[in-house]
């Protein structure tokens, strides 16, 4: 990946309020010819190209993107002007914990070291209950007549990050210079001069316990598929 999250506000279960991860996750898509090599980003036609993003637990085995809206829990509800009590016998309501757009197309642009490449950008994904999460994100090519049937070409995983109860939130980090290098092109995102709360260290993977956890080197964290000019995409790499 390109852009890693590294925190974040929960943003509860109001439908107004919230609270992007931060800094924006951003994943990087790196395209092989036939032979393995590398092909230029821009030589590769990027309009059919999508990433899904889904939440996770910190070791990847639950998929965290549904949650019961607590408010929706069956309690007793007073009876109009009695003392009694009846039991609620709604279903509770099942809602996206992982709120926000979370497909994204792609987009030929310059990074903060002004070399072009083709980024998915999230930019206001937010998540509705504090822990400690990691994101998935599933490559797919948008189907067409000459390719009628979409398949997950491509997996990567963001390290785990943590979502704060906004007493615990230790504010917003400072904007990176891959996103300033997004901004600069029109790119839709928030951009910060100075973080704001209280300062304390992070780690990258958002656990105090790195060893619970596969390290970065464990991962394919940049996108690789091949690409042939004849067949399109296909296979993970």
């Amino acid at each position: 990946m390109a852009q890693h999250p590294i925190r974040a506000r929960m943003c509860g279960f109001g439908e107004k309020d919230r609270r992007p991860l931060d800094p924006p996750p951003v994943v990087r898509l790196r395209v092989r010819d036939d032979n393995g090599e590398f092909i230029q980003s821009e030589d590769v036609d990027i309009w059919k190209f999508v990433v899904s993003a889904t939440l996770w637990a910190p070791q990847s085995e639950n998929d965290r993107s549904i949650v019961i809206n607590p408010n929706t829990l069956p309690g007793p509800v007073p009876m109009y002007q009695s003392s009694s009590s009846v039991m609620s016998l709604s279903e509770p309501v099942k809602v996206r914990n992982l709120v926000g757009t979370t497909v994204s197309n792609a987009y030929l642009l310059k990074d903060e070291n002004d070399e072009l490449n083709i980024f998915f950008i999230f930019h206001d994904l937010s998540v509705r209950t504090e822990g400690q999460f990691r994101l998935k994100f599933q490559f797919t090519v948008i189907p067409s007549e000459e390719a009628p049937h979409a398949f997950v070409e491509s997996v990567a995983w963001s390290n785990v990050f943590e979502v704060y109860s906004a007493k615990t939130f230790p504010g917003m980090t400072d904007s990176t210079e891959l996103s300033r290098a997004f901004a600069a092109q029109g790119i839709k995102i928030t951009i910060r001069k100075n973080s704001r709360g209280r300062s304390y260290p992070v780690r990258m993977t958002g656990h105090p316990d790195d060893d619970a956890y596969p390290e970065d080197d464990d991962l394919d964290n940049d996108m690789d598929m091949d690409y042939s000019a004849a067949g399109g995409a296909h296979g993970i790499r």
